[in-house]
């Protein structure tokens, strides 16, 4: 379809978006992010004196790190980041299924562990966490030996359009055979989650978020070859890159003459753009999100797309601004005082072992007060001629101070020496454990909230990207290991799902409290077992039960310790001794009972006999004495017609016939 959006137009608006986006950027967000670094790598102030101290405090650093192992046990302890969870009960298999491999694919192929690690510490550090969601085509080289083979099966490889003959020879062992090698090229896709540094990332001024910013881009160095190998015309690159230099004031001169294009070689570096704009198409009549790929201001490439690919994240948000608070806000001015009370703690424990003296002028000799060793001598002339300056002793005042900076560091993120277990005073007897658990959940309320806020805005997004991306882009069926067996997927089989939602699995952080709440939930279920209700718990409820169990105790794959009930079948229960007695007693009486009845049918079969036998006598009487009538009715009626005819007559079947016949 033909669009009024043309190269042209595209790349003037990304030019004048970048320009504005960069003046925002290396403004006071650049300079804050690069303070926020320096204060974490504990780097001077610049207000340093020579001869006093320069000690720079950590509190950033110590603060980051003390919140980093909370959030990664909240994400990372298992093997579950997600769970997708099913709108009906026809999408129950579809959502496991999507659970196990998205997370699957996350954990092994997108290197989830350090992709979560550096997202978090970002946000925590920079303001900011971002990541572009891709697909990637990679190209892979099999290279297969086949020996002793037919020439039919030859005639098969040498017709596979997938396969290049590499080498052809005969078989030592059997002329008739071949030995072939083949090479086999072929392109595997796969998700990307790439960390984007701040530095990358550029936005439009005054955006509130990502979803509604018109303008979002990222800005990178990479070779010219690195391009080139991409799929991006060499000629337009090396274009591209020459209108960067054409406009750069220092590189003016050197293309004044020039008329040929520039040779740049590939392992030059030029600058990479892929921007992400809003545009208005004249001929379709609506908006459209654009993915423009430039270098300078030449377009290697443009498409429509559906979804902003960069998901951000901020630890602590602000309403309306798409550039939150970080940790390291909080605890950059706690850092400055600390440090400052730390000079000057140590510049007064300096003068209180050596001081400053005063001296009677052409009474003492100064070179040996200035030596100052210990066990030293100083020379006078004039008793008293040298004193010390009083020096006032501030660690009576710095100390508490010191301590209730901590306090205040703790009251603002939540990591103090009680949540990380380095108190020893919390687990003395004098500090009840109501006390020490009240405040511990008081802190990690704070971390909790941070987790929820990365859980809600980011991780969901993430996977709902990765669920798109791998539905619409794998086109193989993908046979991975799952809950402990090798299971085929089929990810574009799976249906177009916006509405499932996905579940972040937070939990509570003290596995000791975890393990108290599932053996009251196992004492419960023992309970419920035991009355009229136990038919409501099924053995997949205490497959999940014992494998929480086993996940708690720090096993990421239950499946290694318990099958899952869906997958095996239930052995044929057992009878006890007792009713195997029982059944024995009971098989005895039903077997005597089954002979008695047998016996029964017996004699009622005989009996029937007996009557059938006499039935049939008396059926044999009554047709003998039938015929005995019926042979004197003959008798009577032969002699009665030989007696009128006067000759011997026959009825019936008598052999005598009447003449004539």
């Amino acid at each position: 379809m033909e669009t009024s959006i043309t190269d042209e137009a595209l790349a003037q608006l990304v030019g004048i978006e970048l320009n504005t986006a960069d003046s925002w950027a290396n403004s006071d967000l650049a300079e804050q992010q690069s303070e926020a670094l320096d204060y974490y790598y504990g780097k001077p102030f610049g207000d340093e004196e020579d001869g006093f101290s320069s000690v720079v405090t950590r509190d950033t650093l110590k603060t980051v790190e003390g919140i980093m192992p909370s959030l990664m046990k909240v994400f990372a302890s298992g093997d579950t980041f997600v769970e997708f969870e099913p709108t009906g009960a026809e999408d129950e298999n579809a959502a496991q299924q999507a659970t196990d491999y998205l997370n699957y694919v996350f954990d092994k192929r997108c290197d989830g562990f350090n992709v979560l690690y550096t997202w978090f510490k970002d946000a925590l550090l920079m303001k900011n966490g971002l990541v572009e969601v891709s697909w990637q085509q990679d190209e892979y080289c099999d290279i297969e030996n086949f020996t002793g083979i037919e020439e039919i099966e030859v005639q098969a490889l040498e017709e596979d359009e997938k396969l290049e003959i590499v080498k052809k020879e005969v078989n030592e062992e059997d002329p008739n055979l071949y030995d072939v090698t083949v090479r086999r090229d072929d392109y595997r896709g796969k998700p990307v989650v790439d960390n984007i540094p701040s530095s990358e990332f550029r936005i439009k001024a005054r955006s509130k978020s990502l979803k509604d910013a018109t303008f979002v881009a990222r800005v990178q160095e990479v070779s010219i070859g690195s391009l080139v190998d991409a799929g991006y015309n060499r000629e337009d690159v090396r274009e591209g890159h020459r209108s960067v230099l054409m406009n750069s004031e220092v590189e003016n001169s050197r293309f004044d003459d020039v008329e040929e294009p520039i040779d740049f070689s590939n392992d030059t570096v030029v600058e990479y753009i892929k921007a992400w704009v809003r545009v208005f198409d004249e001929d379709e009549e609506k908006m459209k999100l654009m993915e423009v790929h430039m270098v300078g201001n030449v377009v290697l490439d443009k498409e429509e797309v559906g979804h902003l690919p960069i998901i951000n994240l901020s630890p602590i948000m602000m309403p309306h601004k798409f550039t939150g608070v970080s940790i390291a806000d909080l605890v950059k001015d706690i850092q400055e005082i600390r440090s400052k009370m730390w000079r000057h703690t140590l510049d007064n424990l300096a003068l209180s072992n050596a001081g400053r003296y005063a001296a009677v002028e052409n009474q003492v000799n100064l070179q040996d007060l200035i030596d100052n060793r210990i066990g030293g001598i100083v020379r006078e002339k004039v008793q008293g001629a040298v004193r010390q300056l009083p020096v006032p002793q501030l660690g009576q005042a710095t100390f508490p101070f010191l301590n209730e900076l901590d306090k205040e560091r703790e009251d603002r993120v939540g990591v103090s020496r009680m949540t990380q277990g380095l108190d020893p005073s919390a687990l003395t007897s004098n500090t009840a454990a109501t006390a020490v658990n009240q405040v511990m959940t008081a802190a990690q309320e704070k971390i909790q909230l941070i987790a929820r806020i990365f859980a809600e805005t980011g991780v969901k997004e993430l996977f709902l990207q990765l669920y798109r991306l791998i539905r619409t882009n794998n086109s193989e069926v993908d046979i991975v290991k799952l809950r402990g067996q090798y299971v085929p997927v089929a990810p574009y089989d799976w249906k177009d799902r916006f509405d499932m939602a996905v579940t972040v699995g937070l939990g509570n952080q003290n596995k000791d409290q975890q393990l108290m709440h599932l053996n009251n939930i196992a004492t419960m279920l023992r309970g419920v077992g035991e009355t009229q209700g136990g038919y409501l718990i099924k053995p997949e409820h205490i497959h999940a039960l014992a494998s929480e169990f086993i996940k708690n105790a720090g096993y990421r794959n239950p499946s290694r310790f318990i099958g899952d009930p869906r997958q095996i079948e239930p052995p044929e229960p057992q009878p006890s001794p007792d009713m195997i007695a029982a059944q024995g007693e009971s098989q005895k009486d039903m077997a005597d009972a089954q002979l008695k009845q047998v016996q029964a049918q017996a004699q009622q079969a005989e009996a029937q006999m007996k009557q059938s036998e006499f039935q049939l006598k008396l059926e044999t009487l009554k047709f003998e004495r039938e015929k005995f009538e019926w042979m004197k009715k003959k008798e009577a009626a032969e002699l009665g017609l030989e007696a009128q005819q006067k000759r011997p007559v026959g009825i019936g079947d008598s052999k005598l016939r009447m003449s004539g016949e």
